[in-house]
């Protein structure tokens, strides 16, 4: 079991936490433009249960993820899942045939750094601005805090306003500017 341990800031200054990172000597991971289609279940609504199932497009790969619901209250910490597949049309085909509705496609930039064991992702969401994202993979929930106080940390060294955290998804902002239920 994977639990991708996550904060995400809301923030107005991508280039100059950009240029931080560069400075401390931060490994560039990738830059990629991502598309990620997300479904909803047809018997239960993940609105309401706090999970996720999506589809995401990275130039020619695609991955199927589903993200169960968030288990921190100060974070977007949650049970990740990814299977990659080849074939985006096919397997939208079998979510739709399996009652699967589709939602919305979430459009981003993304420009992804390491430092140590930490990711810190760059993304610049269509229809949204500018966010920065720190996770790092645990094994257990007893890692969990631990886990978590080390991305608080590392956000405060560069420079991140700690009070634009966000625990909503790029998926929910994006329903709730556009005003969907």
């Amino acid at each position: 079991m994977t639990i991708e341990v996550e904060i995400k800031y809301s923030v107005n200054n991508l280039e100059d936490i950009e240029f931080e990172l560069i400075s401390k000597k931060a490994q560039l991971l990738e830059i990629v433009i991502q598309r990620d289609h997300y479904y909803n279940h047809p018997s239960k609504d993940y609105s309401q249960t706090d999970e996720a199932l999506r589809i995401r497009e990275e130039g020619d790969y695609f991955f199927l993820t589903y993200k169960g619901p968030k288990i921190d209250e100060l974070s977007k910490s949650r049970l990740e899942c990814n299977l990659k597949i080849d074939n985006f049309r096919t397997m939208n085909e079998i979510l739709i045939a399996l009652g699967f509705t589709y939602v919305l496609v979430v459009s981003k930039e993304r420009k992804s750094y390491k430092i140590d064991d930490i990711v810190i992702s760059l993304d610049r969401i269509e229809g949204l601005g500018d966010f920065v994202e720190l996770e790092l993979q645990i094994e257990t929930d007893e890692e969990l805090v631990k886990a978590r106080n080390k991305l608080i940390s590392q956000a405060k060294i560069f420079s991140i306003n700690t009070n634009s955290q966000i625990r909503e998804s790029y998926l929910e902002l994006l329903l709730k500017k556009m005003d969907v239920k």
